[in-house]
Order: C-alpha cells, then structure tokens, then sequence
C-alpha cells in the first residue's frame, strides 16, 4: 500500500505541529511508498528518511502545478491520499480519501476577521463532499465545521512525538535556574493571548516565577520590543527551539502554561506536559476543557484567574499526570486507531 499526504509545510524547516503529526500517522503501517506533499518557494523534489517529499511552489497558479505532480505520481501506481491541508484538496482533481481537520477553515478566518470570510465558507462546505472520510482532532473541531450531520467521520486525537525520548530518557534534565519555572510552548500570534501573559508576568514580578516562551510567530519581535520597553525581567522568548531543547525544557519546568482565545482544536501542549508529568493549567476555551486532565486546572482569560490557576498547582501536584497521558493519547492508542483507518481502504 502506498500513501500521499497532503500537508503545508518543508520537514526541512522548523518541523513541529501539522508536519510531526503527518511523520506520526505514517508509522501505522508498514507503506511501500510515502509521498509528501507541501507549499514552498519553489518547485522541488527531495528525500528525508522514508519520505518522497515534494514542494509545489506557492505562487497565484499553484493549483496547476498541484495537479501536474499529482498526476504524475498517480500515473505510477495508485494510493492513499490523506490530506491535512484543505485547500491542496478542494483543488486536487483527485478525490481525498482522507481529510484531518485541526481546525475548520471558515472557523478560522470568521474568528481572526479576515477579509473574504464567505469564500472560505464555501471552500469548506464544498470540500467534504470531495473527501471519502474526515478525520477530526477532537469533538470541539468538528462543531466548529460545516460538516454537518454525516456519518462519513472519525474522530481520533493527536499523541505526542516525545514519547520515544521520554521512555528512553536520552536527554538532559537540567533545572531552568532557580526559579519556578512556567513554560509555554506556543505560537507568537494574537489568538494566544501574550498580552495576557505579560500583564500575569509583571504581577509576579516580585515572586520567583520564570515564564520561558518556546515558539516562534508573526509576533515575536513585537512581543520582544514590548517586554524590553515594560522592563519585565522574569520573561525569556526563545523563538524557535528544536527537539531537543524543548525535550529539555519541558522535563525541567514546573508548570505548563496555555492561553488559547480562539484556533485550538486540540493542545498538544498539554499532553506533552503530561507525558512529562507536568501540571497544565489552560484557558477554558476552544477543545481545552476536553483534553485536559480535570476543570480545576482551567482558568478564564483574564490576569486574576490565571494567577489563581498557578497558585492552584502550587498547593495541589498529587495527580498522576503522566497516568492520565498513557490512558488516553499514548503512541500506542493513537496508532492503533490510525492503523485500523488505513487498513479499511483497500487499493
């Protein structure tokens, strides 16, 4: 069996998110051939570990050179096409066998107001009727999608990547000063609410809490620029950080830390704080309450009740966090499920 997915980003460049759960879901079974497909600034083919990847140029006749590639590799030999990139596939000439969703696309562009709304409205109740089945990340995404009531879906979460490093315990576990640390694994963007994190910042001020950003976004250096100006010494924004700093980082820390507004259809986060065996705390927003562990670690976006969370955890850290990752989001869980998917399409 072979497989193509569909997906938005180089595994060349700052791999995290979309592009760790596509190198996931390809361990479910054993492929003769994996072919990944991906925005880029140019036109190109190249191999990294097991996968034929191949950038289409991201330019106004995209579409085009899309479909040629397509119909060139389907020329070959036929496959699965999973796709987790919805506009690849409400282009593709070629039927979607699988559509995953993290989140809806008129969902998205409704909440950050952007212009054309009714467009991406249209894209999206047009492209499931162009995808065999669709894959959902949780029961927050799919309500939040134009999909209906149909019965052609599945709904299977993600898992995280770091499990294999966890259970072989091949990274440093150094202490992030002497401080509490509170490590947040984010991108720079408004939906994230660093507005909020830097008010909770210069509350703490006084107390020995570190906040350690982990991500890079179109907002970074205006955040950066923002905290120098505020004079918030008990902040660090360290962009993107690879694998295995962020292995280092997540083991080390005291607490996870997540301020979603709007755009989480899941919160992998969350669970790699878990798998590490860390309290979360998260807003109570978007699929958050469904993913973690108790509603006690929720907190409403505003600076008083985040605090109120991070005291929480100071008094309450008896809970097996780790238990509760093994329970329901471990590799194993989620291949099992991925594996069964693959294996109902017959080429």
């Amino acid at each position: 069996m072979k497989i193509l997915y569909l997906g938005f980003n180089s595994f060349k460049q700052h791999k995290r998110g979309v592009e760790n759960v596509i190198e996931f879901q390809s361990k479910a079974l054993e492929f003769d051939r994996i072919y990944y497909l991906h925005w880029g600034p140019k036109t190109t083919a190249y191999k990294v570990n097991n996968f034929a990847c191949i950038s289409v140029k991201h330019c106004w006749y995209w579409p085009l050179i899309l479909n040629i590639v397509l119909f060139r590799i389907r020329k070959r030999s036929k496959f699965i096409i999973h796709s987790h990139n919805p506009l690849f596939s409400f282009f593709s000439t070629y039927k979607t066998d699988i559509l995953t969703v993290h989140d809806g696309l008129y969902y998205l562009t409704s909440s950050k107001k952007q212009r054309f709304k009714v467009v991406f409205w249209i894209i999206e109740y047009l492209l499931y009727y162009r995808c065999s089945l669709v894959h959902f990340i949780s029961n927050y995404t799919k309500e939040q999608t134009l999909f209906g009531n149909r019965k052609d879906f599945v709904i299977i979460p993600n898992t995280s990547h770091f499990e294999s490093f966890v259970k072989l315990n091949v990274f440093p576990q150094n202490k992030i000063d002497n401080k509490i640390s509170v490590l947040i694994v984010r991108s720079i963007e408004e939906r994230a609410r660093f507005d909020l994190l830097l008010q909770v910042a210069e509350e703490l001020s006084n107390q020995d809490y570190l906040f350690v950003v982990a991500g890079k976004g179109p907002l970074l250096e205006n955040y950066k620029n923002e905290i120098l100006n505020r004079k918030i010494t008990n902040i660090q924004m360290l962009g993107f950080v690879g694998d295995a700093d962020l292995l280092n980082l997540y083991s080390s820390c005291d607490l996870v830390l997540m301020i979603a507004e709007y755009g989480e259809g899941f919160g992998l986060p969350i669970i790699e704080g878990y798998l590490f065996d860390k309290p979360v705390i998260a807003s109570n927003r978007c699929a958050i309450p469904e993913v973690i562990i108790s509603e006690d670690f929720l907190f409403e976006n505003n600076v008083d009740s985040i605090i109120k969370s991070i005291d929480f955890t100071k008094r309450n850290q008896l809970q097996n966090f780790r238990s509760y990752y093994e329970s329901k989001y471990s590799n194993a869980i989620i291949l099992s499920q991925m594996r069964k998917l693959y294996s109902s399409f017959h080429l």
